[in-house]
């Protein structure tokens, strides 16, 4: 009760300057339903008391403001997440240039046409031209004269210097009006290595309890974007905040589509809220220690999506403990659970590393949750952007119902210098990750603060190494690779592993099947990697760097005999097969098709599959070709239909062998990008052309009696050869 009285005493803080807030978005939107959408405008967080959303977006499933306002003490700000509205051709019809209008004389506090307002960096001079203002042209730098006759001034926050950032501020709360406009991932990518909660602008927009955020919102109708003011409020971080709390207390309930968009909004104001004196900030923090102990995931005890303040407290902590300098953080509750904890006493670990590979390069260490890690590098590895990475479980959780683990518990930091330190409150493998085209060759680096973990290296660790030391390491985490592929598991899984060489020459012979087959070199940039984790972002495993999967198939991946006969196998296969999937080859309706014809090469290539087996029952007994074809061979059902839709590569690979597929594949490679197909239909035109080339058959009756569509004009290009139809289709 303490801990419940707490938090609403805290609470009761946040809101009396709400209701003003919701006032002045209630006016500005009056008669306003829709705002145009200019270009992908970035998210903005809303979370100070005199902060309101003006207009939503889609974002990640829920909703983020794109348009927002606030105040800084005496005067007034407005925010845009896309900088194409501060251009000339920000003059919008209808309900559009109703707010555009109001926003202007609300910033402005004034409906007059003869005011004089100033532009940094020419931001917002087309509008302010189009709304009849004298525009003022501001020089770059500290305050210039003339200023303070000024009734609006339109800036781009995020190229803001400091002492730019620290006039306009301090301008505005003498009454001042601003608007500013910038689109944030389109700042990020101008400006590699950068942070958007780091600039000076950011910190100004913090005093009117606003920030830019990266990633990118959507349209929330056909014509652009909602109106939101009090209509969507949960947009708002501190209302956000304010439901979770009556929540908790019993005073309240929620959709799980308001606990969504309640949680989003809170992760989205933390994660871009500068660092200082924020005083949202300081009362989200206040509120995480009062429920620390109780912020933990596991597996006995998920945390689920009805633990809706927990679960919001948790993603604040997860921001937090980002943010902590390596000297100050401390294990996580959660960890000892997953990752894993061991009681062993940290050692200098040295290992050398191939730099012609990138990635992932792991070092045979393992960072007890909370230890302070240090990397160190040789001179020549300096400024070439190395980093340190800890924890290999790169999947957030956060759109889950329910949490196994700690949705985000991996840690990456940049290692520039010759000596980088990092703390992981989760802990972890620890890897030097390598930039891809790396010259610096082989390196030396030395791990310190970490203990042994077990690790094997094709062609580098002797099998008389691994088995007198290397399994036996305490490490929780094990690692066993190649220049191939790479498999991180729980330690118990390898303890008793007599031989990972065998096992990862035939998992080598996989990856180069699926090389062989789509026409890409063995030698690859990077390894492949396979990741178990307790639970993933998606599926029973899913694509990626790594490739992800569950904890039961641990045993599977390092079971050699039984990986030999297929057993097992499809989803491994499938999911590398993903990764090499081109879009050009892959049309509408095949994204889970062309990846499985990867996989059954590779099965078939390297697996002594069982009499009569394809590796999955899908292939083994696919759906009833002779149903779809009395259904009249609806291209839309073969679209709809994974294991049907294979059965047509399964045809032609049965009649010609696999030699046609690489060829096919083959025949895009020297292709430029202008010279790909780009849409479906050409897609599906360019198979059916370059596949019948490769057979030497005409493949268009084929096609066609499997109902997938084709133009005459690719027809024609294959007419001249033989036409080609296997006996199942003939009855057609």
């Amino acid at each position: 009760m303490r801990a419940l009285a707490t938090l609403l005493a805290l609470w009761t803080c946040l809101l009396s300057p709400l209701a003003s807030a919701q006032d002045d978005a209630a006016k500005l939107i009056e008669g306003v339903k829709l705002f145009e959408r200019t270009g992908i405008p970035g998210p903005l967080a809303v979370f100070g008391d005199k902060a309101f959303p003006i207009v939503a977006a889609e974002h990640s499933g829920v909703r983020a403001a794109i348009v927002a306002g606030g105040r800084i003490g005496g005067g007034r700000v407005v925010v845009f997440g896309h900088n194409g509205y501060a251009g000339a051709a920000a003059k919008r019809p209808g309900e559009t240039a109703l707010l555009m209008k109001a926003l202007l004389e609300w910033a402005a506090k004034s409906k007059a046409r003869s005011l004089k307002v100033g532009v940094h960096a020419g931001m917002f001079a087309g509008l302010f031209r189009e709304a009849g203002f004298e525009v003022v042209e501001l020089p770059r730098g500290p305050k210039p004269d003339g200023v303070d006759k000024l009734a609006l001034i339109g800036c781009a926050p995020l190229s803001l210097e400091a002492d730019e950032a620290e006039w306009i501020g301090d301008w505005v709360a003498s009454g001042g009006g601003l608007l500013c406009g910038d689109t944030p991932w389109g700042w990020l990518q101008g400006h590699r290595g950068a942070q958007i909660e780091a600039r000076p602008g950011q910190a100004m927009l913090a005093r009117a309890g606003l920030a830019y955020a990266d990633g990118y919102t959507g349209a929330t109708d056909t014509s652009g974007h909602i109106a939101v003011g009090p209509v969507a409020p949960l947009v708002h971080a501190a209302r956000a905040l304010e439901l979770l709390v009556a929540i908790d207390a019993g005073k309240a309930s929620a959709s799980d589509a308001e606990l969504a968009q309640a949680q989003s909004s809170l992760q989205l104001a933390l994660r871009w809220m500068p660092d200082g004196d924020v005083a949202f900030r300081e009362k989200l923090e206040k509120l995480v220690k009062t429920r620390e102990a109780e912020l933990v995931a596991s597996d006995a005890r998920p945390m689920r999506r009805s633990d809706a303040l927990r679960r919001a407290l948790m993603g604040i902590q997860v921001e937090m403990l980002r943010r902590l300098p390596a000297s100050k953080v401390r294990a996580h509750a959660s960890a000892a659970d997953f990752p894993g904890d061991v009681d062993a006493q940290p050692q200098a670990i040295s290992v050398e590393l191939d730099t012609a590979l990138g990635g992932w390069h792991s070092t045979g260490a393992y960072a007890r949750p909370g230890a302070k890690i240090e990397l160190q590098l040789p001179s020549e590895a300096t400024g070439r952007g190395f980093a340190l990475r800890i924890g290999c479980h790169t999947d957030g959780l956060w759109h889950h119902d329910e949490w196994k683990r700690v949705p985000e518990i991996t840690l990456e930091v940049p290692a520039s210098e010759k000596l980088t330190t990092a703390a992981n409150p989760f802990g972890g493998p620890v890897y030097v990750v390598v930039p891809e085209g790396c010259t610096a060759g082989r390196l030396r680096v030395q791990v310190r603060g970490a203990v042994p973990a077990p690790r094997f290296l094709l062609g580098e660790t002797s099998l008389e190494e691994w088995r007198t030391a290397q399994r036996t390491r305490p490490g929780p985490w094990a690692e066993i690779g190649s220049r191939r592929l790479v498999i991180s598991v729980p330690s118990s899984a390898i303890r008793g592993l007599d031989d990972p060489e065998a096992l990862l020459r035939f998992w080598d012979t996989i990856v180069d099947a699926q090389s062989e087959l789509v026409g890409i070199p063995k030698e690859r940039s990077r390894p492949e990697r396979f990741v178990a984790d307790r639970q993933i972002s998606a599926g029973y495993m899913h694509s990626g760097y790594p490739v992800m999967t569950h904890l039961d198939i641990i045993d599977a991946v390092v079971d050699l005999p039984r990986l030999e006969t297929g057993d097992g196998m499809w989803g491994f296969v499938h999911e590398l097969g993903h990764n090499l999937q081109r879009g050009e080859w892959t049309f509408d309706g095949t994204g889970e098709v062309t990846n499985n014809v990867i996989g059954l090469y590779s099965l078939e290539r390297c697996c002594k599959l069982p009499q009569g087996e394809r590796g999955h029952p899908g292939v083994n007994e696919p759906p009833s070709l002779e149903r779809y074809l009395a259904g009249g061979a609806k291209f839309d059902q073969w679209k709809s239909d994974p294991f049907l839709a294979l059965s047509m590569y399964v045809q032609v690979r049965d009649a010609f062998g696999w030699e046609p597929f690489r060829k096919a594949f083959a025949s895009y490679i020297p292709l430029s990008r202008d010279e790909l197909p780009q849409s479906d239909d050409e897609k599906r035109d360019a198979w059916l052309v370059r596949l019948s080339e490769a057979t030497g058959k005409n493949l268009g009756p084929f096609f066609e009696a499997w109902g997938v569509p084709t133009s005459e004009r690719a027809r024609k290009a294959v007419e001249r050869l033989p036409e080609w139809l296997p006996d199942a289709l003939k009855t057609k």
